[in-house]
């Protein structure tokens, strides 16, 4: 597990120029230190936090991050490993250096050179990423490092702090230094600039710790900070650990905050979606005279599916759409070259909807799976994507065009139950996506296989998805490409069948249409059950027979968010060789759940052919930790299900009459 480092990219001016800037000395590390082979405050870590320190100084346009980390397994030593991502162009990661320390006191200093990777390129944003290694990691040793961020004279980058790890944290200190004249700043956002008056933080801070404000800036000392909660299926984690951000804000309140940029933003959203005489020739021809509502925007969505979605492609850098002589000012423009970004496309189809004389409105919101919209903390850039809502037969509808083949009035699963800002009869206002149905998000799982008497086992496995499964996979072909899906695929479903059994991915169906279900057929071969003598033993639950069990830990400290609900259905049916029966199979079971999950499984011998089928109902994707009781004991019980066996049996030979003498 590599240590990465995440720095956030600044929006502010100023137009100083200041000197170079200087590290401290490295610590001697303790007698005590390098004895350590383990650690009473975190037992069986693998690594812990001796100390760690970040420094932002904005007058010299510079951050500055040291580390002491204690290395006490095999695992640990995968923290010599660090990566530091950044935002290319104005920043600069330098001044890398370090030592490794063994436990009889030997010093090993960092001679290597950091590799830099471009990691996110999409037109001209750019992420990069700087990747090193500490020499001769061992158990026991002391890593030590060091790096210095370091930004353009006309940015300001205010620190956002993190202070929950991975590992266990002794102590660390955080220190900001903000510019003297920050009242005289401007920032700038949706276009609009404005004045900063204020520096404000937000944060979530262990009890009794408390920021300090002196002459020469803010202070901040933790100790004894536990690491992050590494829980299955947790809420994006930058919500719930502690934290400390800070930023420069002209605005009072988040009333005033949000009420002013979602106006800004409105402004430019309509600027760009405004129905044109171009769009409305194109919804001519898209549409015809006699369609409802409802028909008219089915056409213009599956119109607008049809273009480019360059968030799933290659997005043009604004170069290459100046050497083509393409521009991109309003939705016109993404019309003619038939190809946008993600947001670009959801205002196209707004515009197109508007141009069929209906209402549409605009709503950014932030991705679920990311992050939680915070309101107290005054950043534009928590939120995420652009989404649209259109009322149709006096109910509104939301629609996900910017997501590239997601069904039509649905949203991608990171987009429900999200917060953001939408457009409004009377403006823009703070709202909440809705959530969707079980029945939304379906799989069908069907096995047709047969055994041989030898256990060798053949057959095929055809699988349907609506919903989020669905999208997934096209996405992912879009990403990347088929034949890589189709490894992606075979390797997730190797992980839940009976072991000895093999999965190919035979082809997928219905990949570019999101108006059908999205097919997969899979190719089985390979070896099924054990046999002990005159008996076999087959595993009763084919699809999860080897899945990994779910919540089998007694406590939760953190909320559960299973993304979305669901229902999948499995059918099983094989044939038994000649010269075996079906001796017993388990007992039916219905698992309740009340108002939140169900689950059924049916076990039926027919002849020499055993079926089975299953339904697993998921109405409820978030839990409380107050609820983890309830649903730990459910997933304990239907997984303890999932794990029944079938016992085939040697056939009795009939006798055989025999003739004797004298007959």
């Amino acid at each position: 597990m590599a240590i990465k480092w995440y720095r956030f990219l600044p929006f502010c001016l100023v137009f100083t120029a200041i000197p170079a800037f200087g590290y401290s000395e490295w610590q001697q590390p303790t007698p005590e230190e390098l004895k350590m082979t383990s650690d009473p405050a975190a037992p069986n870590a693998p690594a812990v936090y001796l100390f760690r320190e970040e420094t932002v100084d904005d007058k010299i346009h510079m951050h500055t991050m040291y580390a002491r980390i204690k290395i006490l397994s095999e695992k640990g030593k995968e923290y010599g490993d660090v990566e530091i991502p950044y935002y290319g162009g104005d920043f600069q990661v330098r001044n890398i250096s370090g030592r490794t320390i063994h436990s009889d006191g030997t010093i090993i200093p960092f001679t290597s050179k950091p590799i830099e990777k471009l990691v996110v390129k999409s037109g001209d944003y750019r992420v990069m990423e700087k990747i090193f290694s500490m020499p001769d990691v061992q158990v026991g040793s002391i890593i030590e490092y060091r790096w210095v961020l370091a930004y353009d004279d006309h940015r300001l980058s205010s620190p956002e702090w993190y202070i929950q790890q991975p590992i266990y944290l002794h102590k660390a200190h955080y220190h900001f230094n903000p510019p003297p004249d920050y009242i005289n700043i401007t920032t700038k956002e949706h276009g609009h600039e404005n004045l900063a008056n204020q520096l404000l933080y937000t944060n979530a801070l262990p009890p009794g710790v408390k920021v300090r404000q002196g002459f020469d800036g803010y202070d901040l000392t933790v100790e004894n900070i536990p690491p992050i909660p590494d829980e299955e299926y947790m809420p994006p984690f930058h919500s719930f650990t502690y934290r400390l951000i800070f930023y420069y804000s002209p605005w009072r309140t988040s009333d005033e905050y949000w009420r002013n940029q979602g106006k800004y933003w409105s402004k430019e959203v309509e600027r760009f979606a405004s129905p044109s005489d171009k769009l409305r020739a194109a919804v001519q021809q898209i549409v015809a005279p006699g369609d409802s509502d409802q028909q008219k925007v089915e056409k213009i969505y599956a119109a607008v599916m049809k273009l480019e979605n360059t968030s799933f492609t290659r997005e043009h850098s604004a170069e290459e759409n100046k050497a083509e002589g393409l521009k991109i000012k309003t939705a016109d423009d993404i019309w003619d070259q038939k190809r946008g970004n993600d947001d670009a496309i959801t205002r196209l189809f707004i515009a197109l909807v508007r141009s069929a004389g209906m209402k549409a409105y605009d709503m950014i919101v932030v991705d679920r799976n990311r992050d939680i919209m915070q309101q107290a903390y005054l950043n534009w850039y928590q939120l995420d994507d652009e989404i649209a809502v259109v009322p149709i037969g006096g109910k509104e509808m939301y629609f996900d065009p910017g997501q590239r083949y997601c069904e039509f009035g649905k949203l991608h699963w990171k987009h429900t139950l999200a917060t953001g800002i939408r457009q409004t009869d009377n403006g823009t206002a703070i709202a909440n996506t809705p959530g969707v149905m079980y029945k939304d998000n379906s799989a069908l799982q069907i096995a047709q296989l047969h055994l041989d008497p030898d256990g060798k086992v053949h057959g095929v496995i055809r699988i349907t998805y609506s919903g989020a499964e669905a999208l997934h996979w096209r996405q992912r072909v879009l990403t990347a490409d088929e034949a890589e899906a189709k490894k992606e695929f075979e390797e997730e479903l190797q992980t839940r069948v009976p072991p000895g059994v093999t999965v190919k991915t035979n082809h997928f169906i219905g990949l570019t249409d999101y108006t059908t279900l999205l097919m997969v057929q899979v190719d089985v071969s390979g070896s099924l059950g054990t046999s002990t003598g005159k008996r076999a033993f087959v595993p009763a639950s084919f699809f999860e027979a080897s899945a990994k069990p779910l919540f089998v830990h007694d406590k939760r400290e953190n909320p559960i968010d299973l993304h979305y609900p669901y229902v999948a259905k499995d059918q099983v049916s094989i044939e038994v060789p000649e010269g075996m029966t079906i001796e017993s199979v388990p007992k039916d079971n219905e698992i309740p759940f009340p108002q939140q999950a169900d689950y059924v499984s049916k076990y039926v011998p027919k002849g020499n052919v055993y079926n089975y089928g299953r339904l697993l109902i998921l109405a409820n994707c978030f839990f409380m930790p107050n609820e983890y009781t309830a649903l730990r004991d459910f997933y304990q019980k239907f997984n303890a299900q999932d794990q029944q066996q079938i016992v085939l049996a040697a056939a009795a030979k009939a006798p055989v009459a025999v003739s004797g003498k004298g007959q």
